[in-house]
């Protein structure tokens, strides 16, 4: 009787044993399930993260767009252009600039343009500036560079304001030479000449020496003659730079319009208006008989 009674027992624990594992499968089955869902929903946010990471990165090429757009829009330069020149001082103390002379200028008191030989080449009619590439200059208040120099063209496209200045170049190509590359055989009579033009619209009259700084100071057209004829031995190239720079833009101020005069203070790279400087009270421009 024990015997059965134990081996009913074991039966019994077997059965529930069974019915355990049973119950325990559809757990785990269920488990599985959660599992692969959890799967797919982190699978479908990986998506949609990644389509979040693509969008800010496709919207930042939009301002950097707009700021070069602005850039282009502004027509004052924010500073003036670095200094290029210096000089040499020669055994005779002279300030003997750096560079080359300009191959060609308008000989004073004529309407031809001369070789630095003084050899005529052709007339002022029919002559434009250009660079060292032989490029025609564009008709602006920028000064003189090495290498620019007439070249023969008709001008017959060119407005009067453009005629103007390219007779403006061709005037002070002959000034610049004389005083930074001729001053050790340059003379009063001669140096007088070239600077007519100047004198006839009272530019460049008088001289100052005694401001704060050497940049409130400004040399007339006798000063700095006696200056590049006197240096002593010192540099003097930016005293002469600033009377050739100043010298060209009230030059241009006589004889161009008052449209081209608000164009030169609208692009001046000091933001400061030439002509007002210039103090011209009577305009006086190119003589044609002449």
């Amino acid at each position: 009787m024990k015997r059965i009674l134990f081996l009913l027992f074991l039966t019994f624990c077997a059965s529930a044993c069974g019915g355990a594992s049973e119950i325990s499968n559809p757990t785990t089955k269920e488990t599985l399930i959660t599992s692969t869902t959890s799967n797919t929903t982190t699978t479908t946010t990986a998506v949609l993260t990644t389509t979040t990471t693509v969008s800010p990165s496709t919207t930042t090429v939009v301002p950097t767009t707009t700021v070069q757009s602005d850039s282009l829009k502004t027509t004052k330069p924010n500073k003036k252009p670095a200094d290029r020149y210096s000089c040499n001082i020669n055994d005779q103390g002279f300030c003997i600039f750096t560079g080359q002379p300009h191959q060609n200028y308008l000989k004073p008191r004529s309407r031809t343009v001369v070789n630095i030989e003084g050899l005529e080449l052709f007339s002022i009619e029919e002559a434009v500036a250009v660079n060292s590439q032989g490029e025609m200059l564009i008709a602006r208040g920028t000064p003189a560079f090495d290498g620019d120099q007439m070249s023969q063209k008709a001008q017959a496209v060119l407005s009067e304001d453009e005629k103007a200045f390219h007779r403006v170049m061709a005037t002070m190509f002959g000034i610049r030479n004389q005083l930074m590359y001729k001053v050790e055989n340059l003379n009063k009579e001669n140096w007088d000449m070239y600077v007519e033009p100047l004198k006839e619209r009272e530019i460049k009259e008088t001289t100052f020496t005694d401001g704060a700084t050497p940049r409130d100071n400004y040399y007339g057209r006798d000063g700095i003659f006696e200056l590049a004829k006197n240096s002593n031995g010192r540099d003097i190239h930016h005293d002469v730079m600033k009377f050739l720079e100043e010298s060209g833009l009230y030059l241009l101020c006589h004889v161009t319009s008052q449209e081209f005069n608000q164009m030169l203070a609208d692009t001046h790279p000091e933001r400061h208006d030439p002509c007002e400087d210039a103090g011209i009270e009577t305009k006086i421009p190119w003589d044609l008989n002449l």
